[in-house]
């Protein structure tokens, strides 16, 4: 899913983009999320890992090969739409089962490997399908991708058999006796949490969009170049979800909100920087990448594992799959903003510093509102 972003400058030639229509590609991928996150964290709640996690990489493997062979942009976006779906269903799935089968004290980690593994699969998308891209079109690397979604599909069904042992499904009984499905939403603590993440995926959205355009357009690096850096982001994603998951266990796995707050803080220096100073060398724009990764990154793994801490064992797919629908809903909208922004001042500083803003926001409402959150998801 994230072999999408480092692909958008070899897309703005192979469909005839503009900047503007940039913005549309991410999120395309993530608007079923918004419609079919909480639907599917009830699904994974009542049939178990295994088969809603199979059966989700199955409709995203589907959406990216017609993708693939998509006749036209739009037809593109709604192609990516479909393997959205399948994502929707995936995150939540994940997030049970961590739940069901680590304790408490190793549910950071736990969560930080599955996303490190996400972000690693980003560094190898920006390294490889920018370069398949160029060698054999934009149309083989979708392939390339929905080939790689689909392999657990073929491989997975009897190593994930282990989990029937301690990820179990939900009876819809027990659920129906839990209340509605917006119960979060009378808890003001939550209410906040899931804000911040709907700003943290702001953030996000923005970054995977338009990083790459970035370093072609106002670093002045080639589409390889911008390959390397989108991969150096995603690094420094792989790397601080894993650090702050194994961090957020050992000295504060009753506080992991200021792990948020941390990654918030981050974010809006390093996009500060990108707004007052746009480093040219090299070396320098690694780094910095790095770092955007750790800002934009690097809280998903800490967010997730709150949520799923909120709803506990019986209700963790649907809190995961809320967490997730609010992430989407600001991958949807921070991208069509940074875009408006880059166009209407035609300055990729103004639209950074608006994006610095948002980030020091949610790591000052993070340590404001973080004690509330935390009683919350504390088991």
């Amino acid at each position: 899913m994230l072999g999408i972003s480092p692909l958008s400058p070899s897309l703005v030639e192979g469909l005839g983009l503009t900047r503007f229509q940039v913005a549309f590609i991410v999120p395309s991928i993530y608007l079923a999320g918004l419609l079919f996150s909480l639907p599917g964290g009830r699904l994974a709640d009542r049939l178990g890992v295994r088969p809603a996690f199979l059966g989700g990489l199955a409709l995203g493997a589907a959406g990216l090969l017609a993708a693939a062979l998509a006749p036209g942009f739009l037809a593109f976006l709604a192609c990516l739409f479909v393997a959205g779906a399948g994502w929707s269903v995936v995150n939540p799935t994940l997030g049970k089962a961590i739940m069901d089968v680590f304790p408490v004290r190793e549910r950071g980690i736990a969560m930080g490997v599955k996303q490190m593994g996400l972000t690693i699969g980003g560094v190898i998308s920006a390294l490889a399908l920018p370069a398949i891209a160029a060698a054999l079109g934009w149309r083989y690397a979708m392939g390339t991708c929905a080939l790689v979604v689909a392999l657990p599909v073929a491989l997975g069904w009897y190593p994930l058999g282990a989990f029937r042992a301690g990820s179990r499904a939900v009876s819809p009984d027990h659920l129906a006796g839990t209340g509605s499905s917006w119960w979060w939403a009378r808890r003001p603590a939550l209410v906040i949490f899931f804000a911040t993440g709907f700003v943290l995926g702001m953030v996000q959205g923005a970054v995977l969009s338009y990083l790459p355009l970035f370093t072609i357009q106002g670093l002045g690096f080639d589409k390889i170049g911008a390959g390397l850096l989108v991969a150096a982001s995603q690094a420094g994603g792989a790397v601080s979800r894993l650090a702050l998951g194994a961090a957020s266990d050992r000295w504060a796995a009753g506080r992991r909100s200021r792990w948020l707050a941390f990654t918030g803080a981050v974010g809006a220096v390093i996009f500060l920087v990108y707004a007052v100073w746009p480093a040219t060398s090299a070396g320098l724009a690694g780094l910095l990448a790095f770092a955007t990764g750790v800002g934009a990154y690097g809280w998903v793994g800490i967010f997730f594992v709150i949520s799923v801490e909120a709803g506990g064992r019986d209700q963790a797919g649907l809190l995961s799959g809320v967490a997730f629908a609010s992430i989407v809903l600001g991958l949807l909208v921070g991208p069509p903003i940074f875009g408006l922004l880059l166009e209407g001042f035609d300055s990729y500083a103004v639209a950074w510093a608006v994006f610095a803003v948002l980030s020091g926001l949610v790591a000052i409402i993070s340590l404001l509102a973080g004690p509330a959150i935390d009683r919350e998801s504390r088991p």
